[in-house]
């Protein structure tokens, strides 16, 4: 054999692109018994046609590249040493440059080789449109046989009619295209010529099929959102006004002229898809198919209208010759005050006729404008114009009027009626018309102006598609319009001379009314939908309706025309949630949106446990609206979708849809967990949302689970790296070659927060039938191989059967498998009194409570939760060395001990060493402190925030009560409501009468917040000792002293965070505020007024101070700083400030102003303040102010004129003005002047 010879099989040999199993099972008839195959290969194989693996073919390759061919050489070693390098492909099964730029590798790394390495691993791909993953999960055989998925399908898959991805259907291709396959395989077919068009993987859209559309239109879009209801204080850019149909009640009318029981529900069901992608039926989801015949439907579409930033309903109203129709909705709103949503009215003045577009002659009943019914008209108007509720403009009643046209002798008519409304009622309603069939300009019939009622108009001036449609029904004669164009039709129409309210439409298609002979505009999606309310939002600033920024939507439930918000299957609440986004202001922080989660599935296993209560206490706590992101199923679900909005998808293509929709809603920031979730990761930085990814993963688990590819992309893209331990860091970097150095350390913490707990330790022994003397070695999890269930039970065994006085115990669910094989062995312990099993609990803190050793026998363990439940018990713990980052931890701490590697003898030994009394009992405060200062969940969950987040800062907000139940809901719906996240919510409370406490649990658990009540026994008799407690007892960077009786914007603290942090130093910030009275009623719109009075000019714009100049110049004399709330504070210098004052609790009323002046005073640093009203500040008839006397009120004020003198080094010309100041205010209150001129004199710098 000649030297050349022996290179190339060696260098073969090593290629790793030489199966020698496979080879031989291929071609062993052609190989002599004990011949190399390799050399076989080298010296005939090729030459043959053989092939060393299933991906490289030698005849393809020589007759694809006959420049390979014409030198003679082995085409494996060309491959090998430069053809991949050039981007030649190996064979028809491997694409080697589509491979390297779809998992990342280096321009040295050998493609074929790398997938040979990993073809059974279902992780990687050989060519597009093949995706192992999926193949195999739906392929339960080829899974169970570790076949390589490819191959399989190669041989067997597709003359089975087994599809290879979600994206190819193999039946599908082979029946359209099977003339022209040859016997080809339809995969490697549709390959070769996918630059053509004219071939498609499977049926495309347009080709749908009714049930399909069916099935689509009544399961969840991947637009679908639950409702977000917006915050009651959110500041709306616009007013939007929806119109309301009231035909979901049963009327005599309609059961005479339709039948019995007959509602717009009725009209429903006759909906059918009539061409591709038209979407139908539409099914009412959260609501239902309600009827307004229950008072309490109303109310629940004026809290949903509400939460969407609505500002009013336009009632249809019917009125014909003194007969009204369909009256109940309206006439249960004027007969509820508590229904609390403005209203106005459009009079639907058409002929009811057999058809629903106006056009039709057979009349049901008619509208005849008779004269002699007009003081019955107007009084019917005037009747809604009296309640507070309806909607007015400039003071005028707005009134709309469907159909002007047909009034006979309008402008005559409506003159009278004009005269009619001041004469008898002393009104002038802004009357205004619909454009509706053909009829626009309200100029010549005299009235104030027009609003749109789309489609009418739109569509005359928009294009039809019909002829883009493939029919289902051949009948259908409708007219189709893109939703698009309409739009842009919209935003393109001339603007008109006369007022006119711009109104968009949420789709339209009355197929249920016409079946197949109305109006279809198709296409509508929330995402459309939004740009186009946002872009009329616009139009509405730049031209008001009579200075009012005015849009109307058609409609908020007219569900047989296709014109809703509400709810339905499909788009769920999306609608309404992009209702808000368009018309509501977005205050304040990136997190404002919220964050997504995701997780490979919902088992009850530690690292989905984790994601779960990640999810609850970034809800709870902070106030971040979560989504989750799930891809996989389990017992778990249920308990996520109780926490945020859940979605489960496992199709690459879903999941792209759901994270632009996540991206459409402004999230920003995700939390990846786990490497098993990881190729999401790619997916979702592509769209620009910052990954976090948590990996909790150890090498044999990422091989087990053929994880290592999609765990190496996800880490390399991944804006966060986080690991649990430098162990496992190292540990996965060395296993996926990954070579990263930013990565974040981060503990997970102990999220069941577990403590010693005598009475939970004397119950659960009691259970187990232990006595006190006794020992008990607790094991926790779910019991697998990995987890060493096996070594527990030998443990247990050995330790025990060698000593009475031992009891070994599981809890957690044991894997099946393993529990079959060990059931013998786990009998005969437990009969031997040293063993008991107990599955899954709730409960399981209390055993850790019961425990006196913790026993981790994991094989493989990242640092699992379980060791820092037992250690936040005090209990010590046991572990393998090498086997995770819990023996550093246990070293570092002195926390137990540790055994090695597998050596079950030794870890017997370890545990007995530690069974001492009073070795345990000498332990246990040491650990649980410890655990309970390192492993906090609350730190590991703002950790986790602030790498989302970079920026944040974390806020304390303190709620000061004192008897003010009637005004907490406002307020701390207003804390909640906060745009900016909120770290902690604390309601000092001092000793109420009233039922104060009972109302904030309710407040908060609605909302489902948590608040730390601090109660007083007995009233302090001072709100500023309130104040100190609040912020000793607070933990946060800055503190929000919140009244309990005010209210906030929801972006006061975004808006006021942002400010700081453009400051070096910042020590406070403040906004200005309204000013309400005890009933919430405006007293001023600002402080600007008293600002100016003051003679202080520089509080009319937002700014930034150095601390002791705002202090000269705002509290020399008086506190201009008027209400607390409206301060945040840096917690660091309010403290100092307390501790320095000293006798804050000495104050009655100038408390604040004492504790504003040493900070800015005393301290060096900047303030903020912002001019805009974001603080709401209750002023009540008998305040503090009031209640004190106006001797002792005086006082306060001359006392602190003297310690701003002296702190501020004030001159004469400034002491003087605070003397006439002092002098004023006693003038005003009745007050002794003889003081203030007695302290005055007094007082000197």
């Amino acid at each position: 054999m000649s030297d050349h010879l022996q290179a190339e099989i060696k260098a073969i040999r090593q290629s790793g692109l030489f199966l020698s199993h496979w080879y031989v099972g291929q071609h062993g008839a052609a190989i002599a018994p004990g011949e190399d195959g390799v050399a076989h290969f080298c010296q005939l194989g090729w030459r043959e046609g053989a092939r060393p693996n299933p991906y490289f073919d030698p005849g393809w390759y020589l007759a694809r590249n006959p420049d390979v061919a014409a030198a003679g050489v082995n085409p494996l070693l060309h491959y090998l040493a430069m053809g991949e390098a050039e981007g030649r492909n190996p064979s028809p099964y491997f694409e080697a440059s589509w491979y390297r730029a779809t998992y990342g590798l280096g321009a040295k790394e050998a493609c074929l080789a790398h997938y040979l390495a990993r073809r059974l691993s279902g992780q990687v791909n050989p060519v597009p449109l093949f995706d192992a993953a999926y193949y195999l999960e739906n392929n339960a055989d080829v899974a169970a046989g570790g076949a390589d998925p490819f191959e399989h399908f190669l041989i067997f898959g597709v003359a089975e009619g087994r599809d290879p991805a979600a994206e190819f259907d193999v039946r599908f291709y082979q029946n359209r295209y099977g003339d022209l396959l040859g016997g080809q395989n339809p995969l490697l077919h549709y390959l070769a010529h996918r630059e053509d068009a004219a071939f498609v993987p499977k049926r495309p859209e347009h080709e749908e099929l009714a049930p399909g559309a069916v099935r689509r239109a009544t399961r969840p879009a991947a637009a679908f959102e639950a409702f977000a209801p917006v915050p009651a204080q959110a500041k709306r850019k616009a007013t939007l006004l929806a119109y309301y149909l009231p035909q979901f009640h049963a009327v005599a009318e309609n059961d005479a002229w339709w039948g019995k029981g007959f509602t717009d529900w009725t009209n429903l069901g006759r909906a059918m898809p009539r061409f591709v992608g038209h979407l139908q039926p539409r099914v009412p989801r959260d609501l239902g198919y309600y009827s307004l015949d229950n008072p309490d439907t109303l109310r629940c579409q004026i809290e949903m209208a509400k939460g969407a930033g609505l500002g009013g309903f336009v009632f249809y109203t019917y009125w014909f010759n003194r007969h009204r129709l369909l009256e109940k909705p309206l006439e249960q709103l004027l007969g509820d005050k508590s229904l609390d949503f403005p209203f106005c009215a459009m009079w639907a003045n058409e002929n009811w006729t057999r058809r629903w577009d106006g056009l039709e002659r057979e009349v049901l009943i008619a509208q005849e404008y008779l004269e002699s019914d007009d003081v019955a008209l107007i009084a019917h108007f005037v009747r809604m114009f009296d309640d507070p509720r309806y909607i007015r403009i400039g003071g005028r009643p707005l009134l709309f009027i469907y159909r002007v046209t047909i009034i006979p002798d309008a402008a005559r008519r409506i003159a009278k009626w004009r005269k009619m409304f001041s004469e008898l009622h002393g009104e002038a309603p802004l009357l205004v018309m619909a454009q509706s069939l053909g009829d626009y300009d309200p100029e010549p019939y005299g009235l104030d102006g027009a609003v749109e009622f789309p489609p009418h108009k739109l569509s005359q001036e928009t294009d039809r598609i019909n002829d883009t449609l493939d029919l289902l029904d051949p009948d259908f004669s409708a007219i189709v319009h893109d939703y698009e164009e309409i739009a842009r039709t919209s935003l393109a129409l001339p603007e008109t001379e006369y007022p006119l309210i711009k109104t968009i439409v949420p789709g339209w298609d009355n197929d249920p009314r016409r079946e197949g002979k109305g109006l279809v505009v198709h296409g509508a999606n929330p995402q459309k939908y939004q740009a186009w309310l946002e872009k009329l939002v616009e139009l509405a600033e730049q031209k008001p309706f009579y200075g009012e920024k005015l849009i109307c939507v058609n409609a908020w439930n007219e569900w047989a025309e296709g014109a809703f918000l509400e709810p339905d299957l499909h788009f769920g609440a999306a609608f309404l949630n992009a209702t808000s986004r368009a018309i509501c202001v977005r205050e304040g922080a990136e997190a404002s949106s919220g964050v997504l989660l995701v997780g490979h599935d919902a088992q009850p296993h530690g690292a989905q446990m984790l994601l779960l209560h990640l999810a609850r206490r970034l809800k709870r706590d902070w106030g971040v609206r979560v989504y989750l992101l799930l891809l996989g199923v389990g017992p778990l679900l249920g308990e996520y979708y109780k926490t945020a909005e859940v979605s489960v998808a496992q199709d690459k293509t879903i999941i792209g849809d759901l994270l632009d929709k996540y991206r459409g809603m402004g999230i920003r920031t995700a939390i990846v967990n786990s490497a098993a979730s990881a190729r999401v990761v790619l997916w979702a930085e592509r769209r620009g949302i910052k990954t976090t990814l948590l990996v909790h993963e150890m090498p044999q688990l990422l091989k087990e689970h053929n994880l290592e590819i999609q765990a190496r992309l996800g880490g390399a893209a991944a804006g966060n790296l986080v690991f649990s331990s430098e162990f496992l860091a190292e540990k996965f970097c060395a296993t996926v070659n990954l070579a990263r150095a930013e990565r974040v350390i981060l503990p997970q913490g102990n999220y069941l927060a577990t403590r010693p707990d005598d009475a939970a330790r004397a119950r659960v022994r009691r259970a187990l039938g232990m006595d006190e003397g006794g020992f008990l070695v607790l094991g926790a999890g779910f019991a697998d191989f990995r987890k060493g269930f096996d070594l527990f039970l030998q443990i247990a065994r050995k330790v025990a059967g060698a000593r009475g006085d031992v009891k070994f115990v599981w809890v957690g669910d044991i894997q099946f498998v393993l529990k079959t094989y060990l059931g013998p062995e786990m009998e005969q312990a437990r009969a031997a009194g040293g063993f008991l099993h107990v599955p899954f609990t709730e409960r399981v803190a209390e055993y850790f409570a019961a425990a006196d050793v913790f026993a981790l026998t994991s094989r493989e363990d990242p640092f699992p939760t379980v060791v820092l439940e037992a250690l936040g018990c005090g209990v010590p713990c046991v572990a393998f060395e090498g086997a995770g980052g819990i023996p550093d931890l246990l070293r570092r701490e002195e926390a137990g001990r540790i055994a090695r590697l597998g050596d079950v003898e030794d870890f017997g030994a370890q545990v007995e060493a530690l069974l001492e009394d009073k070795k345990l009992a000498g332990m246990r405060g040491r650990l649980s402190a410890m655990a309970a200062e390192r492993f906090a969940f609350g730190e590991y969950v703002e950790q986790l925030l602030r790498l989302g987040f970079p920026g944040l800062r974390k806020v304390s907000v303190a709620v000061l009560n004192y008897n003010y139940a009637r005004y907490l809901q406002e307020r701390l719906e207003s804390v909640f409501a906060q745009s900016y996240p909120v770290a902690e919510v604390l309601l000092l409370d001092d000793a109420s009468g009233d039922d104060s406490l009972a109302v904030a649990a309710k407040v908060a658990e609605k909302a489902g917040r948590e608040v730390r009540v601090i109660a007083n026994a007995r009233n302090s008799g001072s709100v500023f000792a309130q104040w100190k407690r609040a912020a000793q007892a607070a933990t946060g960077e800055f503190i929000w002293l919140c009244e309990a009786d005010d209210a906030a914007a929801p972006g006061f603290l975004a808006k006021l965070i942002a400010a700081m942090d453009g400051c070096a130093n910042p020590l406070l910030a403040f906004s200005d505020s309204r000013a309400v009275d005890e009933n919430g009623k405006q007293v001023m719109a600002s402080y600007q007024s008293y600002y100016f009075a003051s003679g202080v000019r520089e509080l009319a714009a937002s700014g930034l101070w150095e601390g002791a100049a705002f202090a000269r110049r705002m509290l020399a004399e008086r506190n201009l700083m008027l209400n607390v709330s409206a301060v945040l504070w840096r917690r660091e210098a309010l403290l100092r400030a307390l501790d320095a004052v000293g006798d804050i609790e000495s104050w009655k009323l100038a408390g604040d102003w004492r504790l504003y002046l040493e900070v800015l005073s005393a301290q060096k640093g900047e303030l903020v303040y912002l001019a805009e009203a974001l603080n709401t500040h209750r002023r009540h008839g008998a305040g503090v102010t009031q209640q004190l006397s106006g001797r002792a009120h005086v006082a306060e004020i001359v006392r602190m004129h003297a310690i701003a003198a002296e702190k501020l080094g004030l001159d004469e010309t400034a002491r003087a003005a605070q003397a006439r100041y002092a002098a004023q205010v006693s003038e005003q209150l009745g007050g002794d002047k003889k003081l203030v001129a007695k302290v005055a004199r007094k007082r000197r710098v």
